[in-house]
This record gives C-alpha cells, structure tokens and sequence, in this order.
C-alpha cells in the first residue's frame, strides 16, 4: 500500500530504453470507481496541455521510481475525453471534510492509501480531535469535492493518539489499519531497506543482459542500498554508452561515447550516479 503523498514525485522510467521520461507531477482520482485512475507527469500551468499515464499501463510502483513498458503508453490529456471529465470533477480527497452518513461532522481528510497493484483506493485517513483515523474504502459511501461522506465505523491508526503524519509514517505499510513494516513488496515494489529491517534475504540478480560483457555481479554491501528495479538497472547499462561524461562515485570519469563495463558499474554506489547515467544513457 502507498500514499499518495509518496507517489507524487516520483520518477517516471521507460524500461525499453532504460531512460527517465518525467517526474509524476499529479493524480488524478476517479470518485466513482474508487481509484486512482491516471497519473500526470511533468505538468505545464494548464492542465489540458498535460502528459498522463493510465494507471493500467504501469509495470511498477516502487520505492525511486514507477516503471511503463515504454513511452508510447504516454497520452495527451486534450486527447483523452476520460480524463478530462475527471480533471472537471476535479476530486482531490485531501482536505475534505469527513462526514457520517447520520450528518456528524467529524474530521478532515489527510491522506489517501493506494493498492499499487491494482490502483484502488484502499482506505482515507482522517484527522479526528487530534488523533488519526483510517477509514476503509467499503464503508466509504461518497467521495466528494468537498465532503467526504462515510459509513460510521472507523479506525485508529496505529492507537497513537495524537501525531503528525509525517513522511516515516506514510512510507510504511499499511495492514489492517495499523502502519508497520512487516511485509515486502514483490518486484519493482521491493524495498530493500525494509528487507533489512525484517531480516529477510536481499533479492538477488537476474536477467543478465544477452551482451558483449560478462554479468557481473553487484556486491554485496549494495544489495541493501539499492532495491530490485536499481539493481536491475546497473546490470542494464553494461555495454551502453552515455552521451556525457560522468562522474563515478571513486572519482573515476566514465567518458561520454565509452562502453559501460561490468568494473564502472561497481563504482555506481549512490542513486544519484545512477540516476544521473540512466538520464544520460545514449538511445541505440
């Protein structure tokens, strides 16, 4: 489970080319189906001049990026008479009021839970006289502009009473109304962070890439820095080239036009290296 302040930034990757195509700027609601619908990427100032994604067309919702099969799932929003009715209802959940179905007002949304397998809407949370409460999508019977309007029963999230929701808290897994970090995400979903802190077994490599190079094999001491798509994604570059000079993380200078070698990819420890060469990757 995600929360949508988690999904909102993260980048946008196309596997067939390896390369990142935009950030995820927006999403887009569906009040009808109870579900996240389309995401918007790199947003201009008019909603209508937008890129989106059909939620159907993602691979993965991981921890550093979403993953699409390739950039011809990328619509225009002007294109799409879907999506532009949804952009009209413009239904964003967060900061409604909450409201019973018998017309108690008692509290004002603060986050939404989304199922990343299937893009519904798995349960709101609400803040309710300083403690927080989550409320699961059945006993949701109305997603308005302004009111959310709920069945009566719902949730303390976690017995914590009174807390801010802060970044910690929406990073961690959602089960049964309760915030814990006691399952892992299958595929690009892996966190690798939180199979450390369960004491589970890092995933190991697969899929060589059928090239020139040897597979090499990422150390050890990485596998728990970075997760199953980021290690997927250093046994990829091996044999590309980038179209500008980078620095590696011991300093050495991986210079543009040069192949990648299974070496030069051990000396990408940090996202930030690897981020910089999947955005410089040359296109065969």
């Amino acid at each position: 489970m995600k929360a949508t302040k988690v999904i909102i930034g993260l980048r946008v990757i196309s596997i067939s080319d390896g390369t990142q195509i935009g950030v995820v700027k927006d999403l887009v609601l569906n009040p009808q189906g109870k579900s996240l619908d389309f995401l918007i990427i790199d947003q201009p100032s008019d909603y209508f001049g937008a890129k989106v994604i059909s939620y159907t067309d993602l691979l993965g919702v991981g921890e550093f990026a979403i993953t699409i099969p390739n950039q011809d799932v990328i619509q225009d929003v002007a294109q799409n008479s879907e999506i532009q009715n949804l952009l009209k209802q413009d239904i964003r959940v967060i900061g409604t009021k909450v409201l019973t179905k018998k017309g108690q007002l008692i509290g004002e949304v603060r986050e939404v839970i989304i199922n990343e397998e299937t893009g519904r809407i798995a349960s709101c949370l609400f803040e309710s006289d300083g403690e927080m409460q989550e409320i699961q999508a059945e006993k949701i019977i109305t997603l308005g502009k302004e009111l959310l309007i709920i069945e009566e029963e719902s949730t303390p999230v976690a017995a914590l009473g009174s807390f801010e929701l802060n970044d910690e808290l929406l990073n961690s897994t959602v089960t049964s109304g309760i915030f814990k970090e006691d399952e892992v995400m299958e595929d690009q979903a892996i966190n690798n962070q939180i199979l450390e802190d369960t004491n589970q077994e890092p995933v190991e490599e697969v899929d060589p890439q059928p090239d020139t190079f040897e597979k090499v094999d990422i150390p050890e001491e990485r596998e728990t820095d970075f997760n199953l798509f980021e290690q997927r994604q250093l046994q990829y570059f091996i044999g590309k080239k980038v179209d500008k000079d980078i620095i590696l993380d011991n300093a050495d200078i991986l210079h543009a036009g040069e192949f990648i070698t299974p070496e030069m990819v051990t000396h990408i420890t940090t996202r930030s290296t690897l981020m910089e060469v999947t955005s410089h990757l040359q296109k065969n």
